[in-house]
């Protein structure tokens, strides 16, 4: 009993935290794959999304209200970072940084503190009116707001617009070549990647109840590990199934670190263990390649 118990402990972290990190990973997303444009903007703009929504709650904005404007805080840190990108032809990682820094301040007035903490009602409060079991209340409203972004995006990508991000990120010359504006596309494709990672910041502080510093630290590997996860085992064998793919392999990544916990590692020792677990994580391509090659081998020789 006491085994299922804890079974029930790790898959319940897992669910509730995955879905929530999912808008991170589909943040990342859109940023490292789509636009293939290695953006470190997230870093700030998820303790940005976090501060905003909590600062707001506290000052009796709707939670609601509270979370699109910390969307639309993210959608601004995007735009920035792409045109310093594109109008100031500073380097990818190198403009991401120079947001990430610039957001470090901005977070501090925005925060006013070193932590943030509210009993006031959040966007979780509303289903908590009529379940009663607080997990199954965060886990639907995540899923919520979760499957509204899928449905979303799933169907912006879909549009000329959409199309011509994901061109753009494909081949930034021959887009240009068949007259996309390839600048605008960036600054468009960053501006809704960090407001998708500005709303995990938001839900995950209001989940919580409390916003700080350090909530966005090692938010790229994360969204990467999950996005990795998801490739691996789920596949992307179309653009719908490749957003599904990143949203559970999401889950997945949160279930393997709840299982550290859970076995008493010391949570000092965690930064460690994800950077061990990111980096296997990040070779299961080449493992996954190399058995399939030894199978064809194998059946080659039959």
């Amino acid at each position: 009993m006491a085994f299922l118990e804890e079974l029930r402990y790790i898959a319940q972290d897992g669910i509730e935290l995955g879905l929530i990190w999912s808008l991170l990973a589909l943040g990342v997303f859109i940023s490292f794959r789509v636009l293939d444009f290695a953006d470190l903007t997230a870093e700030g703009t998820v303790t940005l999304g976090s501060a905003l929504a909590l600062s707001l709650i506290e000052s009796n904005v709707p939670p609601l209200f509270a979370t699109i404007i910390a969307l639309l805080g993210g959608f601004a840190a995007g735009i920035f970072t792409g045109v310093l990108h594109t109008k100031l032809k500073i380097p990818a990682i190198l403009a991401g940084i120079i947001s990430m820094t610039g957001l470090y301040t901005i977070n501090i007035w925005v925060l006013g503190k070193a932590f943030i903490y509210t009993e006031k009602d959040t966007l979780y409060s509303f289903l908590r009116k009529f379940l009663a079991d607080p997990f199954l209340a965060k886990s639907l409203t995540a899923l919520v707001v979760v499957v509204i972004f899928f449905f979303a995006l799933y169907w912006f990508f879909g549009t000329e617009i959409g199309m011509s991000i994901r061109a753009t990120g494909m081949n930034r010359k021959m887009a240009r070549a068949q007259g996309i504006n390839t600048d605008v596309m960036i600054i468009l494709g960053l501006a809704i990647a960090n407001a998708l990672t500005a709303a995990c910041g938001a839900l995950s502080a209001q989940s919580m109840r409390g916003a700080n510093m350090d909530i966005g630290r090692g938010t790229i590997v994360i969204g990467l590990a999950s996005i990795i996860i998801g490739e691996v085992i789920f596949g992307k064998r179309s653009f719908k199934n490749w957003l599904i793919s990143v949203i559970l392999g999401s889950v997945i990544y949160q279930i393997l670190v709840a299982v550290a916990i859970r076995l008493g590692m010391d949570p000092n020792d965690l930064k460690l263990l994800q950077a061990l677990l990111i980096t296997l994580i990040l070779s299961l391509p080449l493992v996954k390649k190399a058995v399939l090659s030894r199978r064809k081998e194998v059946n080659g020789h039959a």
